[in-house]
C-alpha cells in the first residue's frame, strides 16, 4: 500500500485497533461505502415521503402534470402557479433520480467490497 495510506493507518495498527494495514483498508472502505448507502437511502426515502410515492410513479405523475400544463385551458394565474409547481417538482425529480442512481451504484460497490 502507498506510504500515505500506511502512515494514516499506522496508529490504528500500532494500537491494535486493526491487526494489519490490509484489514484496516477493508474495514475503512466497508464503513465508507455503508455511510454512502445510508445517506443516499435517506435521501430517496425523504423524496418518497414528500411525494407519497416511489420514484417510478412520481416520474409518471410529473409527466402527467407537464402534459396538463401544456394542454389544459387554464387561466394565466393558474397556468403560472402550475408552471412554478412543475418546475420545483422537476428539480426534485432530477435530485431524486441522481440519488436513486448513485444509491444503485453504491449498492453494487457494497457487494463488491463485501466479497
Amino acid at each position: 500500500m502507498g506510504t500515505t495510506f500506511a502512515s494514516a493507518v499506522e496508529p490504528l495498527v500500532r494500537r491494535q485497533i486493526f491487526a494489519t494495514e490490509e484489514q484496516a483498508a477493508r474495514e475503512l472502505v466497508r464503513d465508507y461505502v455503508l455511510r454512502q448507502v445510508v445517506s443516499l437511502q435517506r435521501e430517496v426515502t425523504r423524496f418518497q415521503r414528500k411525494y407519497g410515492m416511489p420514484f417510478e410513479r412520481f416520474d409518471a405523475y410529473l409527466h402527467e402534470r407537464s402534459a396538463l400544463l401544456e394542454t389544459s385551458p387554464l387561466e394565466p394565474r393558474q397556468r403560472q402557479a402550475l408552471g412554478q409547481a412543475v418546475m420545483r417538482e422537476e428539480d426534485d425529480w432530477l435530485d431524486w433520480k441522481a440519488a436513486q442512481e448513485m444509491l444503485e451504484s453504491w449498492l453494487g460497490v457494497r457487494q463488491e467490497v463485501a466479497a
